[in-house]
Formats: C-alpha cells, structure tokens, sequence
C-alpha cells in the first residue's frame, strides 16, 4: 500500500482513534528534539484536524498528548487504567485505535514487540501502522522489517538543536588571582529536567512540542536564566520547620571537578560545574552559616542547619566532603558588589552563553581544575 493510500485510509475514516505509542523518553525530555518532531509532525500533518488521540496514565506519550490535542485541533480520551499493570497500557490504546503511530521503539522494548505482534495480523484486521522514519528513534533494521509487513513511515520534520543567540561580547574572564582567593563560596546549578521555577506546566509543553528555542533547559541555560532573573531562589530543606536555603560549598574552585557524584538512584549527577562563587564575609554578613554535621543518633531534626554526616547502605555517602553552607531565603544579585563574585562555567566554548548578563569576571572551570574528571 502507497503512503498516499495510507493516508486516504486514515482521512476517510469518520472521526479516527489514533494511538500514538514509544518507548520511554528519559529522564531529560528536553534533549530530545528529534522525538518532539516526530510527534509535532504527525499530530500536524499525519493525523486529520478532528481525531480522536487515545491517551493512558502511565505511558510515555501520556503527558504531552491532551496538550497536542488542544495544539492540533484534535480531541483526547483517556483511557481507564485502574488496576492494570504499566506495561500493557500502550496495548489498551492500541487494542481500540483505526491508526497506530509509532514515534520510538528501542531494540527488543517493549514498545517494539508490540508493533511487531501488530504487524503480523492479517492486514484486513489491523489498524494502519506509521513510524518516524529516523535513526535515533526507529532502529534501521526494525524500519525495514516493519515495511515489509506494510508499516508506512513518516519524516519528521527536521529541527536543529535549540540554540540562543547571544551578543558577542569580549567578556571579562577571571584572573589566577581571582580563582586562587581562599574566601568564596560555589553555588553550582544543574540542568532543569522540568519547567523552570515559576513557568507554567504548558508554556513548557508549547516549548517542546513546537522545538522552540526556550526548550533548552540545558545547565548552561539554567545558568543564563539565573542571572537574567538576577535572583538565587532558596530551596526547601527536609527538615521539619526549616526555612528555605542557598545551599553553597566551601571547596576551593581547583578541586570542584572532584567533589562531584553520579547519584545512580537519581539518574544524574549531584551539581555540575556552573553557577556562582560570591565571597564568604559578604554572605555571612547576610546571615550564611556553616552546616553541622552528626551522626545519625544525633540529628535533631529541628535544626536548620543539621545535616547528616553519613548516608545510604554501608554509611557510604560521606556528605561531609560537601563542605555545605547555607543562606536563608533568596538572595538578589543585584546586592553582589562587582568584585565579590564570580560566573563559573564549565568550557570556553560556554562564555558566550553569560557574557552579556555578568556583572562579574566569568571563571573557566577546564582551564585550572586539578582531576580528570569529566565535565557533562
């Protein structure tokens, strides 16, 4: 069947189902510009203004698609998933649509063996199955196999990686001197895996389904948004009654790159080597204080400035390398005098991306870190 019969298939259809299914995202989904073209181009030009998406809890499309309804012209039904495992769930919508399309399957997912169990019925008996025709979605070798069982695919629309311009700008970088003072405390950032602090949940959504330049939520745009906001937003502590806190390290800047952990359970790194580096006596006129670290049998849990010196199974998390310190409450950067902070950022290639909202020297963390470890 041609991909233009195919297509009149779906069109002549009063009103289409259509089950839109992949294999998971990941954890950071702004990263993922070639999934958000597949999916923009078949809610917008495969699938006719007016149809019918089939959504579950639980899958991975399920979180974007009543905001491509809405994008789109398309309706949205949600299905019941009361009781029913994760895994079955794309197989519920797929069970009940006229067009399966597929944005992603990874070898041997899930996602995969069902569209190869789909497939393999008798075509008179089938809904009419799409996949994006690229690479980094579809494995070559599961593309071909699937079109030869009369799978159609589509091209997405081809998006280039967000990027932000910025002014060129000679921008003023730290000296030896300024990264060799003994008195600075780091803030480090990391990239955002959500919206950002204060965005709505579609204003997110529009971002990534649309690829528009404001997706990126990488770190060194985390970094920009800070100090384009001009603020440090304190963050809520597990501590009972504890107020809000900037939470900043006393390691020197020449070993920041060590201090760093990859945190398994979270899927990430614990910071990256972005942020700010603002001089202790200024914050501790400001009322910045060391944290107390105790054993376990000692913790208070009223203390705002408590924090356990060992965690985890065998006490193998030693925080105490952390050197933390905490600020209560935001701090505004606007109060930070011009030789009493420092940018920090992770490659050369980076300053651009804060030279022209830095009202301080831009220190280069590759340029004097003292290890071997790897900047993400």
């Amino acid at each position: 069947m041609s991909d233009a019969s195919s297509r009149v298939r779906i069109l002549n259809l009063p009103r289409p189902r259509i089950a839109l299914v992949s294999s998971h995202l990941g954890r950071w989904p702004h990263r993922r510009h070639d999934w958000f073209a597949a999916l923009a181009t078949a809610c917008s030009h495969l699938v006719p203004a007016g149809s019918t998406l089939l959504s579950a809890a639980g899958t991975t499309t399920a979180p974007y698609l009543r905001r491509c309804a809405e994008l789109f012209g398309h309706r949205i039904e949600t299905k019941s998933v009361r009781r029913m495992p994760r895994q079955t769930r794309d197989r519920l919508c797929v069970e009940e649509a006229d067009t399966v399309i597929i944005l992603s399957a990874r070898n041997h997912s899930r996602t995969a063996s069902l569209v190869t169990e789909l497939i393999q019925r008798p075509r008179e008996i089938r809904p009419v199955v799409w996949f994006a025709r690229k690479p980094s979605l579809v494995p070559p070798a599961a593309a071909t196999q699937w079109e030869s069982h009369g799978a159609r695919s589509f091209p997405s629309r081809r998006r280039t990686p967000a990027t932000r311009r910025t002014i060129p700008a000679t921008a003023q970088l730290a000296t030896v001197e300024d990264t060799t003072r003994d008195d600075w405390l780091i803030h480090c950032t990391r990239e955002c895996d959500g919206p950002w602090p204060g965005q709505s949940r579609e204003e997110y959504l529009d971002n990534l389904i649309l690829g528009r330049v404001e997706s990126d939520h990488s770190v060194q745009c985390t970094l920009r948004r800070i100090l384009v906001d001009g603020r440090l937003r304190a963050v809520s502590r597990p501590v009972r009654g504890a107020p809000p806190a900037v939470s900043f390290t006393s390691c020197p800047l020449e070993q920041l790159g060590s201090l760093r952990v990859f945190r398994p359970h979270r899927g990430r790194w614990d910071f990256e080597p972005y942020g700010l580096a603002i001089s202790r006596d200024w914050l501790i006129a400001r009322g910045t204080r060391p944290v107390v670290y105790r054993e376990h049998p000692d913790l208070s849990g009223e203390d705002p400035l408590e924090q356990p010196a060992v965690s985890g199974e065998n006490r193998r998390i030693d925080w105490t390398a952390e050197q933390e310190w905490r600020h209560p409450g935001d701090i505004e950067l606007s109060e930070i005098p011009p030789d009493r902070g420092l940018v920090l950022v992770g490659q050369d290639t980076d300053v651009a991306a804060v030279a022209d909202q830095s009202r301080w020297p831009i220190a280069v963390i590759s340029r004097f870190r003292k290890d071997d470890t790897a900047i993400q």
